[in-house]
């Protein structure tokens, strides 16, 4: 090799390195250990030689991988920017619907760097593919064979013993489990790797140590109907500023000042990851029971049958019903729901509603609701999640509530169209609430109704021009046709929320105030 191979071959490297390091610069990694540092660099290395072996182009390899690299950095940057976290393993079943359902992940992105940077990267490989001579000789058919050696590899490793063994030794690295720290400390590649095989060494024992038990009871036909509402992004946010007037949400102020009991819910999520909060209120499992499977409990956890507060509810002979007017396949949803229980899940097949903007309307949800109480009769368990006002919240879209306009002038602040526009859909939430609240009162049932946000919205440039750094949504338990109690502020983790809903009703003794 001469040194124009040489200078090939550096450039080629050079690339390489940089799809290392812009990764790690984002993560802010330091050189802690070399086994860490080692394991940081194995995926651009290994990527490297497979590439290498297959194309025998040193820049088409670097280019590829510095693609790959910066395509990481983005999406990590990103997320730590829209939703205070960085990018975790389980991050890797959602994948598929960025292609799917680009229109919830691309535009907090930017969609013009994403798809425009892709292209870019695609183009710049082919033209190097054509023009760029090999180094060495190019073994397309051994690159084929050597990647499914590598998958036959990975096969292996996913599975005991080699599994205990692997995982033994990544645990020597400490890490701590917290995103963060950890992508810091071993590096953001070093990290995935870590958690995504210690998650799955410790999954199977925590499976059969939360399993559902098999005991169904007789369905029955008396009781009280119990409607939770899982409501997209929902807040009080009055909390936000004073420009929010205190009539802004007449139904939560209504519902609150006669409820069972009412304040914030400490959900384990910030301006994204749903099921987090979807799952603790459902099973009442506790975020600390979950391991590394607390980032998002419905990518491998909960595809068996745990138990639940739904479960719970049916060993009580109620019928369990989902809503959710959205693709069932989502987060699957299709598979996790009954495994928690759920005898019925309708998705927008049954009730309607777009997979793109503007999702179905919360009010029209509410009708859902009611129809589907009258249909499955009083002992009746219902989960309702909301899409209305998901995210992002693009300044294009529907006119916008005169109350929603007047309160603040859009260019007076960062993210202010956004907001405005979140806000509008905070309206349609709490006009649904009201029409639950109504339409249970006219059925003359003394049911329980729970309403709660998942988490709040992603709006991080409106909450700092406000100076605004709560973390936590709000929730109410409220009873209709019933004697008003006292009212009693009591702020809670999400997973005792779907607990203190169903003691309301299968043991009332635990949910009593106490002195």
């Amino acid at each position: 090799m001469g040194w124009a191979g040489v200078l090939h071959l550096a450039a080629g490297a050079a690339l390489l390195v940089a799809a290392w390091l812009v990764p790690r610069h984002i993560a802010q990694a330091r050189f802690v250990s070399l086994p860490a540092v080692l394991l940081d660099a194995s995926p651009v290395a290994l990527g490297a030689a497979l590439l290498g072996v297959a194309a025998g182009r040193p820049l088409f390899a670097g280019v590829i991988m510095l693609a790959a690299g910066a395509g990481f950095a983005l999406a990590d940057y990103t997320m730590r920017q829209t939703l205070h976290e960085p990018v975790v393993f389980s991050e890797m079943s959602e994948l598929p619907q960025v292609f799917t359902h680009p229109q919830l992940y691309l535009p907090f992105a930017g969609p013009g760097l994403v798809i425009g940077g892709a292209i870019g990267a695609a183009l710049l490989a082919i033209a190097l593919l054509l023009v760029e001579p090999p180094l060495w000789t190019p073994h397309f058919v051994a690159g084929l064979f050597a990647t499914a050696l590598v998958a036959v590899t990975g096969w292996l490793v996913a599975r005991q013993p080699l599994l205990g063994a692997t995982a033994h030794g990544l645990r020597r690295l400490r890490p701590s489990g917290e995103p963060y720290a950890d992508a810091a400390a071993l590096g953001p590649f070093a990290m995935l790797i870590a958690q995504t095989v210690i998650a799955r060494d410790e999954r199977r024992a925590r499976q059969v140590a939360l399993a559902a038990p098999a005991f169904i009871a007789r369905r029955g036909n008396d009781g009280v109907p119990v409607i939770i509402v899982q409501c997209e992004s929902f807040f009080d946010a009055r909390r936000l500023s004073p420009q929010i007037p205190r009539d802004f949400l007449p139904g939560f102020e209504a519902c609150c000042a006669s409820a069972v009991q009412y304040g914030h819910v400490e959900v384990p999520g910030w301006g994204a990851n749903t099921m987090r909060a979807e799952f603790a209120v459902v099973s009442g499992i506790a975020e600390s029971e979950l391991g590394y499977d607390r980032f998002n409990p419905y990518y491998a956890l909960a595809r068996v049958p745990l138990d639940s507060q739904v479960w719970r509810m049916r060993r009580g002979g109620y019928r369990t019903l989902c809503l959710h007017p959205f693709d069932a396949r989502f987060f699957r949803r299709d598979v996790v729901m009954p495994a928690l229980g759920f005898e019925r899940f309708l998705d927008r097949r049954v009730l309607g509603g777009s997979s793109t903007p503007p999702y179905a309307p919360d009010p029209d949800l509410a009708s859902h609701i009611l129809h589907t109480l009258d249909a499955e009769g009083p002992c009746s368990l219902i989960f309702a999640i909301t899409m209305g006002n998901h995210g992002p919240w693009l300044p294009q879209g529907p006119a916008l509530d005169p109350t929603v306009t007047a309160l603040f002038d859009p260019a007076g602040m960062p993210g202010g169209a956004e907001l405005l526009r979140y806000l509008d859909g905070l309206r349609r939430s709490d006009a649904m609430l009201r029409l639950l609240m109504a339409g249970l009162e006219e059925r003359k049932s003394p049911a329980i109704l729970a309403f709660y946000g998942d988490h709040l919205p992603s709006l991080p440039n409106a909450f700092a021009h406000f100076g605004f750094t709560e973390p936590h949504s709000d929730y109410v338990i409220w009873r209709a046709n019933q004697e008003a109690g006292m009212t009693r502020r009591h702020d809670l983790q999400a997973h005792q929320l779907g607990r203190a809903v169903v003691d309301l009703v299968l043991d009332p003794a635990a949910n009593a105030p106490r002195p």
